[in-house]
């Protein structure tokens, strides 16, 4: 019975494994049979369009600048280059390295990523040749019967002339012929060692290794090649060195007419290689559908030319850069769909986006995020805060000592302010002050769901609070920018960015549609308060450039010592974000002079500063341009909002001794629903001037001053402007900065240091006013006037002192 049941087992796996076998073979047989025929193997090329978002031919990506060259002409190093760090028992296997295989298998275990691939040149070939980039299995199996097809049909120095003319090196260029003479201006059997090694590095990531696009990254990877050489045995220890020690000297690209859009194509080229691989983009015939307007893009091209001619941006030329500087960037995005309308990522036709590369520190663009996320915390529009000076020890700041930071804009501070006015004006201490009690983290949680990625670990210190103030560890993206203000501007709704709509094959099949991510961060609600605050930055505050006959809200943005220069803005159609600034930071402040000694860029005979107002005019002069055929829209109000009059100094409703009331809009339960207390009537009192006291009959006219006190607290009010200095002990004298405290009329007047302007609190924590003196002048015999005074009166009585 015993021996009957395992010859039945016996006789079932047999029958298991027969079956399991037999299906492999057979899916392996169908996958053979849907695989290219390469025996009369030439290579196909069709030209990839790219159209606008009409429908207009933009440009073409194809395959015809490739040269041909046969093995005998290339260069022994170069050949030798890439076997090593490509496959480096090419001469041995017989199209798969099953060794290979193992050892990458080991080593990334080990490193516990993937470190190593196990690709041979001949599945390369084939993969470049006639496969997709699709990471499957069926892929796998189709690259692995072609490189034995391809080894059995060809020979060894046939597979590898057509690898060394088939492989893709960068910006477009196919065949090492090609990338010789993009890269170093010469044919290919010209190149020397350290220039085969460099190139012979290109293939694991063409576009991050190009000496264009990351010069370090370029001798980095040419260096590895190199050791891996002098490992093998190709070349000596001197040799590899000698091929180290040399500049890698990229030729100069000669000056041509600018591409429309050139920036935007390049975009959608590398997006498209990354999605179908570059064999297929420039030889498969693609259809591509792209999102961009041609007529903004022409007029956003046309404004920035307008002004390099004009001379408003200077054109510098740096020893350390081939590019023009100041450079710059412009995106547009439509609001409602994420689609990028135009964009313009440099000066010239670099390889360099600007737009969606470069990593550059916002300044108070950043702001709005801060005051989102106090919105997104119950904050209402009206809720105050102290703009005063802080110093840095209280700011999170350490070895300043008793040095005052934040500063605001030319050391003015403006004490009691509503977020309104703090953000009208970009204060920066009420800025600090604000992220403080909101949390540093929470307001990063809340920029990254606005689409800002790049943020790192360093950024999340619980005491950064100069990110507020645009501090970020590595910076942002101007793309990004602009998709995270399109979230204010889109009803509190994050969309992604994107070029491309759809991708057509050659038989019209559609192989790719657009599905930009989309996600609810804000509610309507918040965003539209935030809209109305960034209204307020045009109509009233720092972005007055950018104004325009309909509804635009945005923020300006200069970084410390003008090394950056922003405006982001939005209409309720499209969302802007202009970016100027020099490749290699530094300040933009220009003293460039002619033959005679005169300043080349400004009126006035001064130099030049780029700031945020350049951004701002541009961005202005663009929009305006560019919504001048779009229908006039409002930002869409909620109906859960209502404006309410308030008395902007306490945020609460205003009583009949208010000096100013203002309307803000508030959510439902943000009303106030107590009237303010602060203000009653006002009591004018003449002062001595050299006692501070209260001034007699006999104190000499020309000393004696009218000040305006709350009759009731006694607490003195503005308007006034108030100063101090810095007295840090480790800053000489001369750089002590002297600073001023304005006090708006009908505003308490706060007890502050005189040497920092830090204002007194009381044991509480509760800041202190400035109070009406009770002692007569004992300078002086003794007599005093008073009179009573409504405040709302209160510039009838500043008339009548005139």
């Amino acid at each position: 019975m015993k021996k009957r049941t395992k010859g039945i087992l016996l006789i079932t796996i047999i029958m298991i494994f027969a079956l399991g076998a037999g299906a492999f073979l057979g899916a392996v047989t169908w996958i053979i049979k849907d695989t290219p025929d390469i025996s009369n193997y030439k290579g196909s090329s069709e030209a990839t369009l790219i159209y606008t978002a009409d429908g207009e031919l933009l440009t073409k990506l194809f395959k015809e600048n490739r040269v041909y060259v046969p093995l005998e002409r290339i260069p022994q190093h170069l050949k030798d280059a890439i076997i090593a760090i490509e496959d480096t028992n090419f001469y041995v296997h017989h199209g798969i390295d099953f060794w290979g295989i193992g050892r990458a298998m080991i080593t990334n275990i080990k490193e516990g990523r993937l470190a190593q691939g196990a690709s041979t040149i001949t599945q390369q070939l084939a993969r470049n040749a006639l496969l997709s980039h699709k990471k499957t299995i069926y892929r796998k199996i189709q690259e692995a019967y072609l490189a034995l097809q391809f080894e059995r049909i060809y020979t060894k120095p046939e597979i590898l002339e057509m690898y060394l003319n088939e492989i893709f090196l960068g910006h477009s260029a196919y065949g090492i012929e090609t990338a010789a003479q993009q890269y170093f201006g010469k044919h290919v059997w010209e190149l020397n060692l350290a220039e085969s090694a460099l190139i012979a590095g290109l293939p694991k990531a063409p576009n991050y290794y190009s000496p264009f696009n990351n010069l370090e990254a370029a001798k980095r990877r040419r260096n590895t090649v190199l050791t891996r050489m002098e490992e093998l045995g190709y070349i000596t220890a001197q040799e590899a060195q000698n091929a180290k020690n040399q500049p890698i000297n990229v030729k100069q690209k000669t000056k041509k007419e600018l591409e429309r859009a050139h920036y935007f194509i390049l975009y959608v080229r590398d997006q498209l290689i990354d999605k179908f691989g570059a064999s297929m983009v420039y030889s498969g015939g693609l259809k591509v559908y792209t999102t961009i307007d041609i007529d903004l893009q022409k007029k956003a091209e046309d404004v920035i030319n307008a002004k390099i001619k004009n001379g408003y941006l200077p054109s510098i030329k740096r020893s350390n850069s081939k590019n023009v500087q100041p450079q710059m960037s412009l995106i547009t995005l439509d609001v409602k769909s994420g689609a990028i309308r135009a964009m313009i990522g440099g000066r010239g036709t670099d390889q360099f986006n600007r737009a969606h590369q470069a990593l550059r520190q916002p300044g108070s663009t950043f702001k709005p995020f801060v005051y989102a996320a106090a919105i997104k915390n119950g904050y209402s529009l009206a809720t105050v805060v102290n703009d005063m000076p802080m110093l840095a020890s209280d700011s999170g700041k350490t070895g300043y000592n008793l040095n005052i930071w934040p500063r605001n804009y030319g050391d003015k501070y403006y004490g009691l302010v509503n977020l309104n006015t703090a953000l009208t004006n970009s204060l920066n201490s009420a800025t600090v002050k604000l992220i403080k009690n909101i949390g540093v983290k929470e307001t990063i949680d809340l920029t990254e769901k606005m689409g800002i990625t790049t943020f790192e670990k360093e950024d999340y210190y619980d005491e950064h609070y100069s990110l507020a103030l645009g501090g970020l560890h590595r910076g942002v993206k101007p793309i990004e920018m602009a998709s995270a203000y399109g979230v204010f501007a889109n009803r509190g709704v994050y969309i992604k960015p994107y070029a491309i709509s759809r991708v057509l094959d050659k038989r019209d099949n559609v192989i790719f549609e657009a599905k930009p991510e989309k996600r609810i961060v804000m509610t309507e609600e918040e965003s539209y308060l935030m809209t109305s605050m960034l209204k307020s930055v045009i109509q009233n505050g720092t972005g007055w450039r950018a104004g325009m006959d309909r509804p635009v809200a945005g923020k300006t943005g200069t970084t410390n010592d003008y090394t950056d220069a922003w405006f982001v803005g939005y209409t309720p159609q499209i969302v802007t974000a202009v970016w100027i600034g020099e490749d290699n930071v530094r300040s933009m402040e220009y003293d460039d002079k002619d033959a005679d000694g005169n300043y080349i860029y400004p009126e006035n005979n001064s130099f030049l500063t780029i700031s945020s107002a350049e951004a701002a005019q541009i961005w202005g002069e663009y929009m305006r341009k560019a919504v001048k055929n779009m229908p006039v829209l409002d930002f869409t109000k909620p109906s859960t909002i209502t404006d309410v009059p308030i008395d902007p100094m306490t945020g609460l409703k205003p009583n009949d001794y208010s000096p100013r009331i203002e309307e803000m809009p508030f959510r439902q339960e943000n009303i106030p629903q107590k009237e303010e207390t602060l203000h009653t009537p006002v009591e004018s009192v003449k002062i001595d001037k050299e006692s501070g006291l209260l001034a007699t009959s006999n104190c000499p006219k020309d000393q004696v001053v009218k000040k305006y006190y709350l009759s009731k607290s006694g607490i003195k009010i503005g308007p006034g402007t108030f100063y101090f200095r810095e007295n840090a002990p480790n800053k000489d004298p001369k750089d002590r900065v002297k600073g001023s405290y304005i006090v708006e009329t009908g505003e308490p007047v706060q007890l502050f240091d005189h040497e920092y302007g830090i204002p007194k609190k009381d044991r509480n924590g509760e800041v202190r006013y400035q109070t009406k003196p009770t002692r007569k002048c004992n300078l002086h015999p003794e007599k005093s006037s008073s009179s009573s005074v409504i405040l709302k009166d209160i510039f009838d009585i500043f008339k009548s002192d005139d």
